[in-house]
């Protein structure tokens, strides 16, 4: 997939350098905290990227990053 999460290095720079810590700060349910922040090719609806918004601060465009797939495919 070409669109990956950064939620993990998100999380990661303020603090919550594990997905128990997220989870508890976020408030989100655990299996979707842990998923979202574990796998970064889960996309967060819109109500969960709304709360990690307002919980780190950030905004959307900060959680979200375009790989290129063809750029990586000539690195090979």
């Amino acid at each position: 997939m070409p669109i990956r999460n950064k939620i993990k290095a998100i999380a990661g720079s303020k603090g919550d350098d594990t997905n128990y810590k997220f989870w508890k700060r976020t408030g989100l349910p655990q299996s979707t905290a842990y998923r979202i922040y574990r796998d970064a090719t889960v996309y967060p609806s819109e109500a969960v990227m709304s709360l990690i918004c307002k919980v780190y601060g950030v905004q959307p465009g900060d959680c979200l990053e375009y790989i290129n797939e063809n750029l990586d495919e000539s690195k090979s």
